[in-house]
This record gives C-alpha cells, sequence and structure tokens, in this order.
C-alpha cells in the first residue's frame, strides 16, 4: 500500500498533466467544452431543490438550516464520490494502451481520473461557502477542518477504485454493479434527509455507511458545527473502513495485473 502511495507521490506531475488532459477531453467537441462539468451538477442541485424543498415540502434539515444551504453542503461530496468512482472505475480500459505499454506505471491511472473530477470538486466547496453567505451563514474557524474531510474522501476512493478498476476488465459487468451500489449509497446518505426525520432506533444502522462521516462533516465544516475528533467513535470506524479497502485494492491490483494486458 505505501508503495502506491510512493508511486503517486513520484509521478505527480504526470498525473496533473494526465488528469487535466482527462479532464479536457471529457468534453471535446461540445460547443460549452468543459462547462459541462459545472452545469450537469447546478442543474441536479436545481432539481432536487425545487422537487424536494419547494414541491414536496420535505425540507428535512437539521434546526432552522434552509434546505438548498442543507442540500448543497453534503451533495458536492457525493457529485465527487460517485463521478470518480463511476469513471476510475473503468481507467484500465480508457487507458488501454498505456496497460500495454511496459514501462508504463499504470497503479496511477486511478489517481488521474480522481484528479480530474477534483477541479469539479474545489469549485463546487467554493460555491457552496457562497451559497451558505447568502443566507446569512458565514464560514468559522471550523471550516478550516473541509480539508480534513476532503483527505477522508480522497483516501476511501482511492481504496474503492484500486478494487473496482482492478476486477473490471476481466468483470465488464462490474459498471452495472457501481451503478446500482451508487444508487444505494446516495439515498442511504443524509444528502436529502436528516437523522431527525427518523426513529432513534435507525441511527445506528445510517451510520455503518462510511459516506454518512464524510456528508456530516462537510456539513459540520460549512455550518460550524462540531470538530472531527469529538466524534471518536465515527472517526475510528471510518479509518478502519478505509485503511481495509487500501489494502484489499493494493493486493487486488498485484493479484490481477499481470493479467490486464490479456483481456483488454
Amino acid at each position: 500500500m505505501l508503495t502506491f502511495f510512493k508511486d503517486i507521490y513520484r509521478n505527480k506531475r504526470l498525473i496533473l498533466s494526465l488528469s487535466w488532459n482527462d479532464f479536457k477531453a471529457r468534453f471535446a467537441g461540445s460547443f460549452l467544452g468543459v462547462f459541462w462539468a459545472f452545469i450537469n451538477p447546478m442543474v441536479t442541485i436545481g432539481v432536487y431543490w425545487f422537487v424536494f424543498g419547494i414541491g414536496l415540502k420535505a425540507g428535512m434539515t437539521d434546526g432552522n438550516i434552509p434546505f438548498v444551504v442543507y442540500l448543497v453542503t453534503g451533495i458536492i461530496c457525493w457529485f465527487f464520490f460517485s463521478d470518480t468512482v463511476a469513471s476510475a472505475s473503468g481507467c484500465f480500459r480508457d487507458y488501454s494502451y498505456l496497460v500495454k505499454k511496459v514501462v508504463f506505471n499504470i497503479r496511477i491511472l486511478p489517481t488521474v481520473k480522481m484528479m480530474s473530477n477534483l477541479y469539479t470538486h474545489l469549485f463546487f466547496i467554493v460555491i457552496a461557502f457562497i451559497v451558505c453567505a447568502l443566507y446569512g451563514i458565514m464560514p468559522t474557524v471550523r471550516a478550516i477542518q473541509i480539508i480534513y474531510y476532503l483527505f477522508c474522501l480522497i483516501m476511501i476512493v482511492t481504496g474503492i477504485t484500486w478494487i473496482t478498476s482492478s476486477i473490471q476488465p476481466f468483470f465488464p459487468d462490474m459498471t452495472q454493479i457501481i451503478g446500482v451500489v451508487l444508487q444505494l449509497l446516495m439515498w442511504g446518505s443524509p444528502i436529502l434527509w436528516s437523522l431527525s426525520a427518523f426513529p432513534p432506533s435507525y441511527t445506528k444502522y445510517f451510520k455503518l455507511n462510511p459516506l454518512f462521516y464524510i456528508v456530516q462533516g462537510y456539513r459540520d465544516s460549512f455550518l460550524g458545527g462540531g470538530w472531527f475528533f469529538e466524534y471518536p467513535k465515527l472517526t475510528i470506524y471510518f479509518w478502519v473502513w478505509t485503511i481495509a479497502l487500501l489494502w484489499i485494492g493494493g493486493k487486488t491490483y498485484e493479484r490481477l495485473r499481470p493479467h490486464f494486458s490479456d483481456v483488454l
């Protein structure tokens, strides 16, 4: 696992270059180009806000937080998570011409896809702060922990994509499975709803979802909630999950890597 991170550090310039090219290539040939990377999430936020915040009057938020603020501060980390897992899982097929080159270190390719989505994510972090400010919620010193939660998000995404990208060349159905699992994870995460809307007996089950920790952490950062170390059990639980995924991902890649060129 440490070897993976060393390779990422050694190839940081190459990763930045490839990720920027990947970001631009996704929308190459379209009239609006890279602006589609920002338009689609904005439209999604607008639809959720209109349907759940206005149409269904389901403003299930904590306290007096406006629904649009509650939605934006939680959904931006989901956009990064879902987009990265979906795109990075097929990275070895997308870059099959590099996989077949013996001299190229392909283990950095999932990170390339993640960095490609990170550019959009950083933009939406700024947007979330602006939305909060428009509703009179100014950032506090606790906003700095957004860096910690972003690191958490990057680590768990890295572990997951090491696993899924290594399996996908041998099992193309992995793409469809990922789509179903992402749907379940989204509705099982407190993005459009709050724990306060459910009986207390359900709380422990929702907290089993590792994304619960990140979504709530993002909201705490934007809205001046608690520090991450005030939730020691959740923090330990999340990192046990994340380290396990990273270890499994590293082992899966090492076991399957020699056979990639045979199936791509």
